[in-house]
């Protein structure tokens, strides 16, 4: 049985999708195909890369024999992408309710090697692939002067846009994601940690703006979410802390793991149902259940993440792995 909050992750995936590809339709295949140095080097590549790369899992979960990835298309149009990426997901809504989402699979990867995952795990690593890349495309749709989607293409954002009181969401699945979560922020604070103080200072025209910033705003959202959970709206978002180093951000962002993790335990499902408020900014109150806070963490430290491994690549640094699966290997 699909978990409900894979459920949610997939219907979102389809949303923000269809959010980026409504971005990229009208630029012109210059800017398509404009060279970048981060994801797989364009707009066009990274788009067919998602859609690839939701082709090449469902058939894995299907008949792993058969399993490849697709061939680049350097041609391919945005149009054709989009009906791709809607048949795909529609293929797979029809086929996980037929499947056992807690068998595991052997498959051969890009790289010829062999590896073995339950399935459920495999769900969270596509949806989870999808943001990081489509948080590089946005990146790239910004420096070629797109329309960007408004005001975001953020998880909450689709509940706001959309909202559902019928969603269900299953702590199994959000405990993962914040492992995950954690477990990947440490590798790219410790990625972090020997730069200067104007290299984490350094001006990006992704993210919050600096290699800092980033990760304070990903310490920050952790934060105010536990407060708005355990307080209730009682202040704004915070600005980003322009003078903490790596060091301080990672004290702080353990110590607020640990009592956002400590809180998750004594949640059940029934929890996630609860309403949460939080201000964002002055006048601005917004109202969302408890599962879709938790799940937007998650997704927006996954986001913000990929922003701050391309700017540690770009200042010369060595940038870690941070795929999901990763996070489960030995």
């Amino acid at each position: 049985m699909l978990a409900p909050t894979l459920q949610e992750f997939f219907i979102y995936n389809t949303w923000a999708h269809d959010k980026v590809l409504a971005s990229a339709e009208p630029l012109t295949d210059a800017q398509l195909d404009r060279k970048f140095e981060m994801g797989v080097g364009s707009i066009r590549a990274t788009l067919f890369h998602l859609w690839g790369a939701e082709r090449v899992w469902l058939d894995r979960w299907i008949d792993p024999s058969k399993a490849k990835f697709p061939q680049p298309e350097p041609a391919i149009s945005i149009r054709e992408l989009r009906d791709r990426l809607h048949a795909v997901a529609a293929e797979r809504t029809d086929f996980l309710p037929k499947t056992d989402v807690d068998r595991t699979i052997t498959y051969k990867n890009m790289r010829g090697e062999t590896a073995t995952f339950v399935v459920r795990d495999l769900l969270l690593h596509v949806c989870n692939h999808s943001t990081h890349h489509r948080a590089q495309a946005i990146n790239m749709l910004r420096q070629v002067g797109a329309e960007l989607p408004k005001p975001a293409a953020d998880y909450i954002f689709m509940r706001v846009e959309k909202p559902d009181p019928t969603t269900k969401f299953d702590l199994r699945t959000l405990r993962d994601y914040f492992k995950f979560s954690d477990w990947a922020r440490v590798r790219v604070h410790a990625a972090a940690e020997s730069f200067s103080d104007a290299q984490l200072d350094q001006p990006f025209e992704m993210g919050v703006g600096t290699l800092r910033k980033t990760l304070s705003h990903i310490r920050d959202a952790e934060q105010w979410w536990l407060d708005n959970w355990t307080q209730g709206p009682a202040r704004l978002f915070p600005p980003p802390d322009e003078k903490a180093s790596v060091n301080e951000l990672g004290t702080q962002f353990n110590e607020t793991a640990e009592k956002r993790n400590g809180y998750i335990t004594k949640l059940t499902d029934a929890d996630l149902n609860r309403v949460v408020k939080g201000t964002p900014r002055p006048n601005v109150v917004r109202e969302f259940p408890l599962g879709v806070t938790l799940l937007q963490l998650c997704n927006h430290s996954t986001h913000h993440r990929a922003q701050a491994l391309n700017m540690i690549r770009r200042l010369g640094g060595q940038p870690p792995a941070c795929d999901y699966l990763q996070s489960l290997k030995p």
